[in-house]
């Protein structure tokens, strides 16, 4: 395990603990007093994920214009998956072929240059949560010409979207791995045997605004794995439900829990990877400028900062009448009890 994986583990396994710091709140509605526990925050916990992701979507989707959206995913043979496995690098450069491919392709329908809008997550997991590089994608049908008037594109011509990120993918796929004979060999079986291309396919088309709070959701900030797939663990194993929607099937996996924990760690990215990436209108740069308002009442700055936060139950604002931070000067340090965390077990 890497250093940034256990550190993530870590966060998890100690989420909801009171040593890592609370707040104590009063609600007059309610009558009563509540204590909300501090978020791990950490890229694999379940629960913290749900509500980064509720937040997120509210943010995201007032960002977006009132224009049409298709949700098009991106995919890579399975022969390629365990030559790019942990490789962070190559996967990063793939997340920009994505858009390069798809801004060319509209500019080819437009016959002149224009800018289209993409949010895309890349995933690196499958049903079974094997190694599994693909890339969901949410993209104007359509993008800004030069003189700032909008060009609307319904037409996507697949057979060279194909062949495009076929060729982009494979160039960046082998600036990052050593051609041995092995590789070599498995490179040369994917030209011959795609010569039509790497499947991209379109989930959805002319998507409206109001639409892609439920798209963004499910497909661009997934987890691995949610709570809602694990259907049995024994103490010795876990049991997950997969499902293939399009098929209308679903089986069961079973794995031991040295094998489950080791196949959602390998999908945790590096520090500062950036898991969904923004480009053209929606580039961090033109981003920007539309700003959403937030509910700051939702934010402790500090102990002399915000006084209240929202009751869970009512939904009114309950005063803080007690907050507690670990790592504040004035307060002791808490009792570390050997073998809570993983890095305790790890050498």
């Amino acid at each position: 395990m890497k250093d940034y994986q256990i550190r993530e583990v870590d966060k998890m396994l100690s989420c909801g603990d009171s040593r890592n710091g609370f707040v104590i709140i009063h609600c007059d509605k309610c009558n009563e007093d509540r204590i909300i526990h501090f978020s791990c925050n950490s890229r694999i916990c379940p629960k913290c994920g749900n509500k980064y992701v509720k937040k997120w979507v509210e943010n995201i989707s007032e960002r977006m214009y009132d224009v049409d959206y298709s949700h098009i995913v991106f995919t890579l043979p399975k022969i390629i998956w365990g030559l790019i496995e942990g490789n962070w690098e190559c996967i990063g450069e793939l997340y920009k072929a994505t858009f390069k491919v798809m801004k060319e392709v509209m500019q080819r329908v437009a016959k002149q240059k224009i800018t289209p809008g993409m949010i895309v997550a890349g995933h690196t997991f499958g049903k079974d949560i094997k190694w599994n590089v693909h890339f969901h994608s949410i993209c104007t049908e359509g993008g800004i010409t030069k003189n700032g008037l909008w060009k609307g594109i319904y037409f996507f011509p697949y057979e060279i979207l194909r062949i495009k990120w076929k060729y982009y993918s494979l160039e960046i796929i082998k600036k990052y791995i050593k051609i041995d004979f092995k590789e070599q060999l498995a490179l040369e079986a994917v030209y011959n045997d795609y010569k039509s291309g790497f499947d991209v396919r379109r989930i959805k088309g002319k998507m409206k605004k109001k639409e892609l709070a439920f798209y963004i959701a499910r497909y661009i900030r997934h987890p691995a794995i949610s709570n809602r797939r694990i259907i049995d663990y024994d103490k010795n194993n876990v049991t997950i439900i997969c499902e293939d929607k399009n098929n209308k099937i679903s089986w069961n996996e079973k794995f031991s829990i040295d094998n489950f924990i080791g196949r959602i760690i390998k999908h945790i990215s590096p520090k500062g990877f950036q898991v969904v990436r923004h480009y053209g209108i929606y580039s961090k740069k033109k981003y920007a400028k539309k700003k959403i308002q937030k509910d700051k009442q939702e934010i402790i700055q500090n102990y002399f900062g915000k006084k209240y936060l929202k009751c869970y139950k009512c939904g009114e604002y309950a005063e803080i009448i007690l907050f507690y931070k670990p790592n504040y000067w004035k307060n002791p340090p808490p009792n570390k009890v050997f073998g809570e965390l993983i890095s305790d077990w790890c050498s």
